[in-house]
């Protein structure tokens, strides 16, 4: 008897179709069966996207008639989940180093406490992982940008370039906060999603390479987004740090990452 394939894929294409198609192509070439349905939002007026021919999965795509946020785009896009978990990916990623659903599945499977996890995200010039990230504060924003600032041993929230969240987990905090339009929805998820009694991780087995975009450093639209989210976040969780439900919820594997 065939098992049941335990994901769906979510990606939002902002005008991006040659990215976007290239993470179809890279998915359909994974011949991942566990991978069921993947959900394409066009968030601007494009046509659809061909579906890879060697693609075994459920092509779903969505055409908003007018754009939407972050938040928006994949909380729209989850109603098509009917899998066990629900993998969030940016359109800028590049699955150099094989397969990291596998990983990512393994370990999530073998700690139910796990609601969201994430595989490290690699910086394409230097190879190296992107770092753990610590509480966004305003003494974190200032300490970061620090020559020798070190990262946290562990993760206290996921980036949202690729999230693998548990279905029930995700829908019992009501998915992503929709007034985020762009930046700290990722942080905000983690933060309610450790409230909720569970825990998150990075794997280290699962590689992708990040081809960051970084808009906020370069287009004043998106700076302005950033800043916005950034007081939203300290306004509903407090300047602290603590955000009221750390460090005792933060169980994550104690993991060097490379």
């Amino acid at each position: 008897m065939q098992r049941e394939s335990r994901i769906t894929v979510s990606v939002v294409s902002h005008g991006q179709q040659d990215m976007v198609s290239r993470v179809l192509e890279q998915l359909a070439g994974l011949k991942n069966a566990d991978i069921k349905t993947v959900v394409i939002t066009h968030n601007l007026a494009y046509e659809d996207l061909p579906k890879p021919p060697n693609a075994s999965f459920a092509l779903i795509q969505i055409h908003n008639p007018k754009p939407l946020g972050f938040a928006a785009n994949h909380n729209q896009a989850f109603q098509h989940c009917q899998t066990p978990w629900y993998a969030v990916l940016n359109p800028d990623l590049e699955f150099t180093f094989g397969d990291p659903f596998p990983a990512l599945l393994a370990a999530g499977e073998a700690d139910p406490k796990l609601g969201m996890l994430a595989p490290l995200l690699i910086q394409p010039d230097t190879r190296e992982a992107e770092p753990n990230r610590g509480m966004v504060t305003p003494f974190e924003v200032i300490r970061r940008r620090l020559p020798g600032c070190k990262s946290p041993d562990k993760p206290t929230w996921l980036v949202g370039a690729f999230l693998f969240i548990r279905r029930e987990i995700f829908d019992a905090v009501n998915g992503f906060d929709e007034r985020y339009r762009l930046y700290c929805e990722d942080v905000d998820l983690s933060l309610r999603i450790l409230k909720a009694g569970m825990n998150i991780d990075r794997i280290i087995d699962a590689q992708v390479i990040h081809l960051t975009q970084r808009k906020s450093q370069r287009r004043p639209l998106h700076l302005l987004w950033h800043l916005s989210s950034i007081l939203r976040l300290w306004m509903t969780w407090g300047f602290h740090g603590k955000y009221d439900i750390l460090p005792n919820l933060i169980e994550t594997r104690k993991r060097k990452i490379p």
